[in-house]
């Protein structure tokens, strides 16, 4: 199979489980609420009828949000600091337990609920996983910061801001390039475990990593495809968006609605993401990445039966007569 074929794999998985695509669009959008919400209560009496909110309506939110932030009539401090910290690390806990429930539909072995039992089963080892892949999340990350920050000497040295532009361009990719391989093979141990019921999570992922690296014609045009998909679509997005501002509470609720679609269009992507990581997996016959080295034990040496004594009564009774 080619990544054509995976790639449409994936849709066409993704089309059959229009329920998975609803949960991994709306459950999200929870603690995005709760973090709106709470924002709302302590902007809106901040805000009021004030220039602030005149200058955001005009279409210049980013300017007038940092120009308020700076000043005494701020009131997100708390939420923007570590009450963002709690929603993120909320968020990321939320993404395992669905992750959990996703592969085993997709990947189980189609007990009954299987998103139920998959949650169950496999969100203690998905955690595990977690742990192991902020280890090259995190160097692929500190790599990126010391790309930019030779890219801001740089443009000191020279007096040219290219050289800004130049590292941050390269610190993408350079992450891009460290962190993919390892995004990879989170996926695939995951699906490697949920399908062979293993816990060595460790050695799991670090088999994978070397399925990933020894198969990059399989693996980097999938990857490149549905990263680019999302990435696509939001540009779109962004686009449609740019010029317009939404000055009434219709054109507001509008804009809420058109965005909560493009959600929609990116859990199916990724929806269809994780189908097809499931089918590289069939298609490279199921390697039991977590599994640990098998010990051959051998068969316990059976005695030979005894041999009857010539001189005994047993062997003058059973031994035939010559004719």
């Amino acid at each position: 199979m080619n990544t054509f074929d995976f790639v449409a794999h994936g849709f066409r998985t993704a089309r059959r489980h229009p329920r998975l695509v609803m949960i991994v669009w709306l459950a999200p959008l929870i603690p995005a609420l709760i973090l709106v919400t709470l924002i709302a209560s302590n902007i809106g009496p901040a805000l009021g009828r004030s220039l602030f909110s005149q200058g955001i309506l005009d279409g210049s939110a980013f300017p007038v949000f940092m120009e308020f932030r700076s000043s005494p009539a701020d009131a997100l401090e708390p939420l923007m600091g570590k009450g963002a910290l709690v929603m993120g690390v909320l968020s990321l806990l939320l993404q395992i337990f669905l992750s959990a429930g996703i592969v085993g539909v997709l990947a189980g072995s189609g007990p009954p609920n299987p998103f139920l039992t998959g949650v169950r089963r496999n969100t203690c080892r998905f955690l595990r996983s977690a742990l192991v892949f902020l280890v090259p999340t995190a160097v692929a990350a500190v790599a990126a910061g010391l790309t930019v920050k030779g890219g801001g000497l740089l443009a000191t040295h020279f007096a040219d801001g290219r050289w800004d532009l130049a590292g941050i361009g390269a610190a993408a990719v350079f992450f891009l390039i460290l962190w993919a391989p390892a995004d990879l093979a989170y996926d695939l141990s995951r699906i490697a475990a949920v399908r062979h019921d293993h816990r060595s999570m460790l050695r799991g992922f670090f088999r994978a990593l070397l399925v990933v690296l020894k198969k990059p014609g399989t693996f980097v045009p999938l990857y490149l495809v549905f990263l680019a998909l999302p990435l696509l679509l939001l540009g779109l997005y962004s686009a449609f968006r740019q010029p317009w501002t939404p000055g009434t509470a219709f054109a507001v609720v509008l804009l809420a609605l058109i965005h909560q679609i493009v959600m929609a269009i990116r859990a199916f992507f990724k929806i269809g993401f994780w189908a097809a990581e499931v089918e590289v997996f069939r298609n490279l016959e199921e390697p039991e990445l977590s599994r640990g080295k098998q010990r051959v034990v051998p068969d316990p040496v059976q005695p030979d039966p005894p041999t009857p004594d010539e001189n005994s009564l047993e062997s003058i009774f059973l031994t035939p007569e010559p004719d």
